[in-house]
């Protein structure tokens, strides 16, 4: 139940909100009548920005309680938003049975819920989605509601160029609940098929430059090195390309550098060299920031398990080589690069 004070300001965020897509931004709404869907329900949109959040706070119905980040602090004014217009707010890459029981709590009581799929808004394909939505669903019986915001990567930027970008919200008519068999050995597989099944009904709900922004983050290859300006230092000897996946990745990299503060620059000024001491700063500032603390289980909930470790190991690599590096006086330059995959159909079929 909402505190006076928090519906106050709730609605005062609301009124700000539609300032802002007013005068600030070309939106264009479809299928409003689906935000009057009775709970129990649950409305799941795509998420590429935290303009996504302000959309959500904006459109959907007053009582709808809205589930945020809760592991670690964010900046001005979504800082504001999370402490005073009453998230639930999750612990990602944790097991937060806190949050889940207050989310189960509302759905449970027949309330309306909101929260995005994907988890966060680091780049990722369209099918690359948690399955929270679906356990919910299938837990109470709740609808799904599927929400596409469409434009809204990198929207800030334009916004404050005064372009006036163009933003979509397709809101689409509700789903049923989930449902699953009675294998409990497979029973965290069809969820997260249904969470899958989500992502794509959702991205049919996207315009196509949005698709095409997902179609193109699926097609992504990343590769690393560290380049050394001599030859006195050999550069290290294990995989540096899950680490250039992260440092290219703007969402996912941004959370490190401004929420954190964290000394990276040399991962965020690619083909420049820097001094070894440097290098080895900003390398042990990500490998100190992932073992305990607010981002401990960053990189294992967006990146996965592998690809995690695989960072540790290069960060730790890193660390190593600079230690040599530094007592020979040599610089170092980490270089990412990025190619694009064939191109291949929605189900992963090769394109004509």
């Amino acid at each position: 139940m909402m505190t006076r004070r928090t519906r106050l300001l709730r609605r005062a965020s609301r009124w700000l909100g539609q300032i802002t897509l007013r005068l600030l931004t070309r939106t264009r709404i479809t299928g409003r009548e689906h935000l009057q869907t009775p709970g129990p329900v649950i409305f799941a949109g795509n998420h590429a920005s935290t303009f996504d959040a302000l959309l959500a706070l904006t459109l959907l119905p007053l009582e709808t309680q809205l589930v945020g980040p809760g592991d670690f602090k964010l900046l001005w004014p979504a800082n504001w938003v999370i402490d005073n217009v009453g998230l639930i707010l999750a612990k990602r890459g944790s097991v937060d049975r806190d949050s889940l029981k207050q989310m189960l709590d509302v759905l449970k009581g027949g309330g309306r819920l909101a929260l995005f799929p994907e988890g966060g808004t680091w780049e990722k394909p369209i099918d690359d989605v948690k399955s929270g939505v679906t356990y919910l669903s299938q837990a109470t019986g709740a609808a799904i509601v599927p929400i596409g915001f469409g434009g809204t990567y990198q929207v800030w930027r334009q916004i404050a160029r005064l372009r006036r970008p163009r933003v979509t919200v397709r809101i689409g008519a509700p789903l049923p609940p989930v449902t699953v068999s009675g294998d409990r050995a497979r029973r965290q597989d069809e969820l997260q098929a249904a969470a899958v099944d989500l992502m794509w009904r959702i991205y049919d709900l996207l315009p196509p430059s949005t698709q095409a922004h997902y179609d193109r983050l699926a097609r992504l290859q990343f590769s690393g090195r560290l380049l050394l300006d001599s030859s006195l230092v050999a550069p290290p000897q294990v995989s540096l390309d899950a680490l250039a996946e992260l440092v290219s990745k703007p969402n996912l990299f941004s959370p490190l550098h401004k929420n954190a503060r964290l000394p990276v620059k040399p991962f965020l000024r690619p083909r420049q060299f820097f001094p070894a001491q440097q290098m080895r700063a900003a390398a042990s500032a990500l490998l100190d920031a992932f073992s305990a603390g607010d981002f401990a289980g960053y990189l294992d909930y967006r990146l996965g398990e592998d690809k995690a470790d695989q960072i540790r190991a290069a960060l730790r690599a890193i660390v190593g080589v600079m230690d040599e590096a530094e007592k020979a006086g040599v610089k170092a330059s980490f270089q990412p690069a990025v190619k694009e995959r064939v191109p291949v159909g929605r189900r992963g079929a090769p394109q004509p």
